[in-house]
């Protein structure tokens, strides 16, 4: 049995990287990885301090900035991050998200928003500390909801202008202030497919590092109206059964989880 991800409460940057180790390492949406196409190990040429976010087992997992390109050696490649990330067994892609999360918010949060004093490590947990006002700051999280449709026997799916090719997928979109995760299905369904739903139930969530969102999953009902693709961020939308499901998410990825196991596409 694969051991899991256990998290470090109080994540430190080391100077070494230890011998028995994980190294996550990503450049923009892709993700270090070596020539055989495995996670590296401690054979990697340290680009800086690495952060230590937690254990698999007894392996250290780490995150560091990306490697410069004459230090990949012909040893390591950048490789897509979503296909890397969806072929992961859960504590390896726990790790991974963890490891860019922590990684890039301490790049982006050096410096106090209230006083504009240097940041620094808080002594007990994952925290960032001013020692000037005594602030204090922690990794924010940003909600995003995705959701299937349902109308009988029929999913709403929908192609956004940014996918590639003819893949479609659910309706998603991120929570606005003052929102609940359940108002937010609702708003987003009706802004980009023009419908209302009854009936929202919460199914699973999945970590999405990319910078910091995480996606929760929920199945609706429709209610009313005729599905039109906003024709912002969506061109083309349809109601699908199993028989006539499109190109669709690859597996790995919480929309495509959700459809799995609405239409049995595993059965």
């Amino acid at each position: 049995m694969s051991c899991s991800f256990v998290p470090d409460p109080v994540p430190r940057f080391l100077e070494k990287i230890p011998e028995n180790s994980y190294l996550f390492i990503f450049r923009g949406k892709e993700i270090l990885m070596t020539v055989s196409g495995k996670i590296p190990t401690s054979d990697v040429p340290l680009p800086s301090p690495v952060l230590c976010v937690g254990k698999i087992g007894d392996i250290c997992c780490l995150g560091a900035d990306p490697l410069p390109p004459e230090k990949l050696d012909g040893k390591f490649e950048y490789k897509e991050a979503r296909l890397v990330l969806h072929g992961m067994d859960e504590s390896m892609r726990y790790a991974a998200s963890r490891a860019r999360e922590l990684v890039l918010w301490r790049k982006t949060h050096r410096f106090c928003g209230k006083c504009g004093t240097l940041l620094t490590e808080a002594a007990h947990d994952e925290g960032l500390v001013c020692p000037s006002c005594s602030s204090i700051y922690y990794p924010q999280l940003a909600p995003a909801v995705i959701t299937a449709v349902r109308n009988g026997n029929r999913v709403l799916l929908a192609h956004n202008r940014n996918f590639k090719g003819n893949v479609h997928s659910l309706i998603a979109g991120f929570v606005e202030a003052g929102e609940t995760v359940e108002q937010a299905v609702v708003r987003e369904i009706r802004e980009e497919a023009g419908i209302e739903v009854r009936n929202v139930r919460y199914l699973y969530s999945q970590s999405w590092p990319f910078p910091n969102s995480l996606m929760l999953g929920f199945v609706a009902d429709y209610a009313s109206g005729t599905p039109t693709p906003d024709g912002t961020e969506i061109d083309h939308l349809d109601w699908y059964t199993r028989d006539t499901i499109p190109e669709i998410p690859a597996k790995g990825s919480i929309a495509r989880r959700i459809l799995d196991e609405i239409f049995s596409l595993d059965a």
